[in-house]
């Protein structure tokens, strides 16, 4: 019968642990020493497994901050490093968007500046600006000596830490920000070190760059609708407002001294500038409901969205149905989280008339839990969502953003719809006591 040898028998043997395979570390009393070939090789894979999941938690990123904070945690987690700092630069002001092992500071950027105007030397300032790393041996000590780091010796201080290295994150060849690493006493970087800090500070880097991305495009969403909404004008009240001008000159000239009137003449004249008055009116109605729903005050969520399709319907002829099942233990809905959801059923239903090719449109409203939350779905049973449609749809962004203010999501998927077609299926979730949007 096999002996069964104890842990401090396997160490000595040289064994490894039976449930992760890994060498076993010396016990007490041991003379076997570490090797040091093999705790790099772990603190490599460690590396690797950081930078696969930074990359992961920079790719289903839902907040900039979030994400480099746990970008930063990765850091810290791998290596002997006691705290990380991650800098964004936005119109020459650092401010700190991710952290690990610092104690939380609000008035970090103002303490910052403070220093700066005392004349403190900034590394991470230069690894910024000449988009090169700097590495610091024994950095804390002349920091805490240092009267113009005065503002921040006690942030700086609380930390263990000695040197320092400062890599920059770097997009299409211009830094965007900083990453600052303070190691732990007796644990200076070595070039594998540098190298992982560098392969993070990329994650970081395109964190920031699609940040930088997604407000761009919200911009652009500004601008655009601002331009339809120029464009309809125009089209539209501006040309009947013409309209109507040259309507009543023609009047004008009818009742004129000295002219005969024509009382079928004038009659005429006067329909037809009601008709235009009356378009116009119905216009310019429909582009303030677009700018704010005002029957949202009036009738509620409910009654709003049944009012959109019907014009809706009326212009496109797509065949709308509407229910709503509200539980009445809901309460009253913010009237902010009524808008948002309004303007996702108007942007879904525009984006049905504009690429679906349908001819009918279910919009669903109802209440689902505990916990308690609103569930909005609209299906069509048109082409589906391509992927051209989903490069391009701006309109896509602006309604998960909607839906993630209140801790939300969204579902956009194909369902499979008429004969020759796959149909779309678009679905908001969002709990009744969701946070308050930041607006």
């Amino acid at each position: 019968m096999a002996k069964v040898l104890t842990r401090e028998e396997r160490v000595a043997a040289g064994s490894r642990c039976p449930e992760c395979g890994g060498a076993l570390e010396p016990g007490p009393g041991s003379a076997q020493s570490p090797d040091p070939g093999r705790e790099d090789e772990r603190r490599g894979q460690r590396r690797l497994a950081a930078i696969a999941r930074a990359a992961s938690s920079v790719a289903d990123a839902a907040s900039l901050s979030v994400t480099l904070d746990v970008v930063a945690n990765e850091v810290v987690q791998a290596e002997h490093i006691a705290a990380v700092q991650i800098l964004r630069v936005e119109g020459g002001t650092m401010r700190v968007v991710g952290k690990a092992g610092f104690t939380d500071a609000e008035d970090f950027t103002d303490r910052f500046e403070e220093c700066k105007r005392l004349g403190a030397r900034m590394m991470f300032v230069e690894a910024f600006e000449t988009c090169r790393r700097v590495v610091v041996p024994n950095r804390k000590a002349a920091v805490m000596a240092d009267p113009a780091w005065g503002p921040l010796h006690r942030i700086m201080g609380a930390p263990e830490w000695d040197a320092f290295a400062a890599v920059p994150l770097v997009v299409r060849g211009r830094a965007v920000g900083v990453l600052n690493a303070f190691y732990k006493p007796g644990e200076p970087p070595g070039p594998a070190a540098l190298e992982f800090l560098e392969a993070i500070a990329d994650q970081a880097a395109t964190a920031v760059d699609s940040a930088d991305l997604l407000a761009r495009s919200r911009h652009d969403a500004q601008l655009a609708e601002r331009a339809r909404l120029a464009r309809e004008l125009h089209d539209s009240v501006v040309q009947q407002v013409f309209s109507m001008r040259m309507q009543a000159k023609a009047l004008q000239a009818q009742v004129a001294p000295g002219r005969t009137v024509r009382t079928e003449r004038v009659r005429a004249v006067a329909d037809e500038l009601l008709d235009l008055a009356q378009t116009a009116l119905a216009d310019l109605r429909g582009l303030v409901l677009q700018l704010h729903p005002v029957e949202l005050v009036e009738r509620g969520l409910a009654g709003a969205v049944r009012s959109h399709a019907e014009s809706v319907r009326g212009t496109s002829g797509l065949d709308i149905d509407v229910a709503v099942d509200l539980s009445p233990d809901v309460g009253d809905l913010p009237v902010e989280l009524q808008e948002d959801l309004y303007r996702v059923v108007q942007e879904a239903l525009h984006n049905v008339v504009k690429h679906a090719g349908a001819t009918r449109v279910s919009v669903h409203i109802s209440t689902s839990g505990p916990p308690d939350r609103v569930v909005v779905e609209i299906s069509d049973d048109g082409s589906g969502l391509t992927a051209q449609v989903r490069a391009g749809a701006l309109g896509l962004v602006s309604m998960r953003e909607r839906a993630e203010r209140w801790g939300g999501s969204i579902e956009i998927a194909n369902t499979g719809g008429r004969e020759g077609g796959r149909g779309c299926r678009v679905r908001v979730c969002v709990p009744v006591a969701g946070p308050a949007p930041a607006r």
